[in-house]
């Protein structure tokens, strides 16, 4: 792995006299004060105690082969976008416009993909006095997990990921070097006192002080996941992994798609019995057993825990309202149960999150959009439900729960039965892609919003729901989220999108 391009020093956007007094003046102390203090200015967030540590003392020395620091050996996040790069005018490590654009990257693994400081809901920080946490933005999708609430415990999860269960179900797909993952994982032997020997660890371990009563030697990846959840740690990357490997088989471990051509199969109909096993046909397992030569325990639905599934999922759908795949997995159990009250409920909330957090690949619930046009697992579920009710539109404004508005979450202005109308099976008429058709209504929403913050809402869900197309759309998007910003009065969304936007226009001439 070599030193990205976008992690290079670039004074570009620093005022004339800044590179200058760079020479005599310490290092964050350039120019017209601190390097927290101008990256504040700029974007126009309040960082706090450990970010402005992190931005002052720590962001200039760049891993990964700095004579000032020994050499980063473990985890997959060691380049930082230095307080120079992010000062420039277009700063490269912005991904404008599949970065959704209240994302600020923060340290990325040199292949595209990044930890970014994610700025929440305004009235979301109000109500919880939380105004920012940190995600994982994987740039082959677009993709976004929170790893932790700040940045010292996003990177103690890169650093423990080699050891928690299913570490190589790290990404949809390797957005590097297959020998890259592999160094990843076999670095699952450091730990605390290795940290030590590196300025980012020892400020890791000062921030997390927790870390030091974690029995690091002796716990298997099941028992280390277990205690981070004991300690509050990494809740929400945690809880994925468990799921990941709760839902794990050996079977699905030897399918794909061949495997379903040579044997004259359906991939989709393989991808859902996988899924959950308890619902292959036993024709189906005999002619894979046979085929594949494996063990009649490699077909035992008993892999597959799925009490832990509800558990976790459960977990999720409350901590993290704006993460689909809770609310999805949640109301599968829910469904398979004969609970349809409640599926229905947990799959009304998974609706109006957005697809880039579904996990659909590493949860193995691609299966459920990959025919019929479908966009969202619970629209899938939700109009089967219909459809086998005999619903007449009695159940299809039955909503998501009355939990308040929030970006990232599509606002209740918008009913079930016109998301579904988007999300789940439908016919290409010929005029236009589902997800233009869809941006568009929901701009047009917008325009009739009571507030300037639903409206901003309802912008941010055009973009970064589905998605949208074509590309140009984008600029316009943008051009009406931050103005909406801008009159709900939400100064650092408006600031931050605005670099986005500069990058998406110097680029793209968008």
């Amino acid at each position: 792995m070599t030193n990205p391009h976008s992690t290079t020093d670039d004074d570009s956007a620093a005022d004339e006299g800044s590179a200058s007094s760079s020479v005599s003046t310490p290092p964050g102390t350039e120019g017209d004060g601190r390097w927290s203090s101008r990256l504040s200015a700029r974007f126009g967030i309040h960082f706090d105690d450990e970010m402005c540590q992190w931005w002052d003392e720590l962001a200039g020395s760049v891993a990964g082969g700095q004579s000032a620091s020994p050499e980063l050996t473990w985890g997959e996040f060691r380049y930082c976008a230095t307080p120079q790069t992010l000062l420039s005018v277009v700063p490269d490590p912005f991904w404008p416009p599949l970065m959704p654009p209240n994302f600020l990257p923060l340290v990325g693994n040199g292949a595209g993909d990044w930890l970014c400081l994610r700025l929440l809901d305004p009235e979301q920080a109000q109500r919880t006095g939380i105004s920012t946490d940190i995600c994982q933005w994987y740039h082959g999708g677009g993709d976004w997990l929170p790893w932790g609430s700040r940045l010292s415990e996003a990177l103690l999860f890169d650093w423990s990921l080699g050891r928690m269960p299913q570490p190589d179900r790290r990404h949809a797909e390797p957005a590097f070097d297959q020998s890259d993952e592999s160094t990843a994982v076999s670095n699952a032997r450091f730990g605390p006192n290795d940290w030590s020997q590196h300025p980012w660890g020892q400020w890791v371990t000062e921030r997390l002080p927790s870390v030091q009563a974690i029995g690091w030697a002796d716990a298997t990846p099941r028992q280390l996941a277990d205690q981070f959840l004991s300690h509050q740690l990494c809740q929400t990357p945690v809880r994925c992994q468990l799921v990941i490997d709760a839902l794990s088989s050996e079977l699905a471990n030897h399918l794909n798609a061949k495997v379903a051509h040579d044997l004259g199969m359906v991939w989709n109909d393989l991808m859902r019995w996988s899924f959950d096993l308890r619902t292959m046909p036993g024709d189906i397992a005999d002619r894979l057993q046979q085929a594949l030569q494996l063990s009649p325990d490699a077909f035992d639905p008993a892999q597959q825990r799925w009490p832990e599934v509800a558990e976790h999922a459960h977990a999720i759908s409350q901590t993290n309202q704006d993460l689909s795949w809770g609310h999805d997995l949640l109301g599968y159990v829910q469904w398979s149960a004969g609970d349809m009250a409640s599926a229905r409920q947990s799959f009304s909330n998974a609706l109006r999150c957005s697809v880039f957090t579904d996990q659909s690949v590493r949860m193995r619930t691609h299966w459920a959009t990959s025919s019929d046009g479908v966009a969202k697992f619970s629209a899938r579920f939700l109009q089967d439900m219909n459809q086998s009710e005999g619903n007449t539109g009695q159940h299809n404004n039955v909503s998501a729960d009355a939990s308040p508005d929030q970006l990232g979450r599509l606002p209740a202005v918008i009913p079930d039965s016109e998301l579904i109308q988007f999300c789940g099976r439908c016919v290409n008429d010929g005029e236009g892609s589902v997800r233009t058709k869809y941006s568009q209504m929901l701009i047009e929403k917008s325009e009739q919003a009571s507030t300037p913050q639903t409206a901003a809402r309802l912008l941010y869900a055009a973009g970064w729901d589905l998605g949208a197309e074509p590309l140009r759309r984008y600029g316009e998007l943008l051009d009406r989220y931050i103005r909406c910003c801008g009159e709900a009065g939400w100064a650092s969304h408006e600031r931050l999108a605005t670099v986005h936007r500069d990058g998406l226009k110097a680029r793209y001439n968008l």
